[in-house]
């Protein structure tokens, strides 16, 4: 994945203005000053900031995080929410946001709508994807209109009030005051359906850190999923799932693809398509063997109190890792959904899914492709020619067995 220097320009010093005096009229900062208080950063802001950090990154045992943070009893309701308002919700959405550019980046555009969008974000919390692609959007167009409203849905009503202001205040920030959010205050029970049967269908199905909170079987979470996308997503829909880089959450979500695509293969219609980050419906490369997974990584400029809070809390969050799947509900033919990728999927085209080590001339790397994963090694002029984690390898020469591979030729790179 290549995030445009664009998209990192859209965190700067607009939006650490626009994000702290949200938080001052929101009551969460008795003033702007308060984040040059070394003191009050230390004492109302870095120990929730560890505190969510434990209750989202440090599990180990595969089971949904903490569906009640929001009201964990630790301290200050207020102060929680700040913490994760500052210290969570920019990295969530520039993650969501560096998805969107790289659909951009290999070509994918909606089709036209009449009129106006409707695109709705589950577990929404302060709306970071809903954000994220208002961010997005304005560097690297999928062409969704002018004018669409963006439905909210949230258990918790302070937080859902905030998400609805920082929507409003971030369509503004990003040049789209077209674009509307109306918080919806509702927990969802995956048993009972994603959605109300009653809710409109959506050109657009976000959620952030969402499957991470939910219950249930790799199974039963791609039914829920496959199932609300047949009644709520509008055809030439998307939708985006972005989720933990942990290993056990991350094979959790490559489970949940295998499962979805279990469900379709049995049904010739299904107007359902993987696009991202596998550039196919083959098994998964990673779940073939026990312990390995797949995530993406990109980095940004971290706004300056993120990093002053960072610097307090032991954190580094200038790399920003992820797993992620993007689905489309589509008839249009692949080569029109990515057009980057010419025809796709195709036995020649590969993925970087690992860091990039350099054995001297030589560059060496995992990928994955329609034959599964592969450890690869290739020749590069320079270190800054090499390929990256997300690149993608289009008619590449591939010699050896998967373990050890030579990559002797490739047409082009993306």
């Amino acid at each position: 994945m290549r995030v445009p220097q664009a998209l990192t320009d859209r965190f700067g010093v607009a939006y650490s203005e626009r994000l702290t005096r949200t938080a001052v009229d929101e009551g969460l900062l008795s003033s702007v000053e308060e984040l040059a208080s070394r003191r009050f950063l230390a004492r109302s802001v870095v120990p929730h900031i560890k505190t969510l950090s434990q209750l989202f990154n440090r599990r180990t045992d595969g089971e949904p995080g903490d569906r009640n943070y929001w009201r964990h009893t630790s301290g200050n309701a207020k102060n929680l929410r700040l913490a994760y308002f500052l210290g969570f919700m920019p990295p969530n959405q520039f993650r969501v946001a560096s998805v969107w550019t790289e659909l951009h980046r290999l070509g994918f555009r909606f089709t036209s709508f009449e009129g106006s969008f409707r695109a709705v974000e589950l577990g929404a919390g302060p709306a970071a994807g809903a954000t994220g692609i208002a961010a997005a959007e304005g560097i690297a167009p999928l062409r969704l209109p002018p004018q669409g409203e963006w439905s909210l849905i949230e258990r918790d009503l302070s937080v859902m009030k905030l998400g609805e202001r920082w929507a409003s205040e971030c369509f503004n920030l990003f040049d789209l005051p077209g674009w509307t959010a109306r918080g919806h205050h509702h927990t969802i029970d995956r048993e009972e359906g994603l959605l109300n049967r009653r809710a409109p269908r959506f050109h657009l199905w976000v959620s952030s850190f969402f499957l991470n909170e939910m219950e249930g079987s790799p199974a039963e979470l791609a039914q829920a999923l496959s199932e609300s996308w047949e009644r709520h997503l509008e055809d030439d829909g998307l939708a985006i799932l972005v989720e933990p880089a942990l290993q056990l959450q991350s094979r959790r979500l490559l489970e949940v693809r295998k499962a979805l695509l279990e469900r379709w293969s049995g049904d010739r219609r299904s107007p359902f398509k993987i696009l991202l980050p596998c550039l196919g419906h083959q098994p998964c490369g990673a779940l073939a063997k026990e312990g390995d997974w797949c995530h993406e990584q990109v980095d940004w400029w971290r706004p300056p109190y993120l990093r002053k809070l960072d610097e307090f809390s032991g954190l580094d969050r200038k790399n920003l890792p992820f797993s992620y799947l993007v689905v489309a509900r589509t008839r249009r033919d692949r080569r029109e959904l990515l057009p980057s990728l010419g025809e796709w999927p195709s036995p020649t085209t590969y993925r970087l899914v690992s860091p990039t080590h350099f054995e001297g001339r030589d560059a060496e790397f995992f990928v994955c492709g329609q034959d599964g994963k592969r450890r690869c090694r290739m020749g590069v002029p320079s270190k800054d020619a090499a390929p990256q984690r997300g690149s993608i390898l289009l008619e590449a020469e591939l010699h050896g067995a998967p373990e050890s591979t030579r990559i002797q030729k490739v047409g082009s790179q993306l």
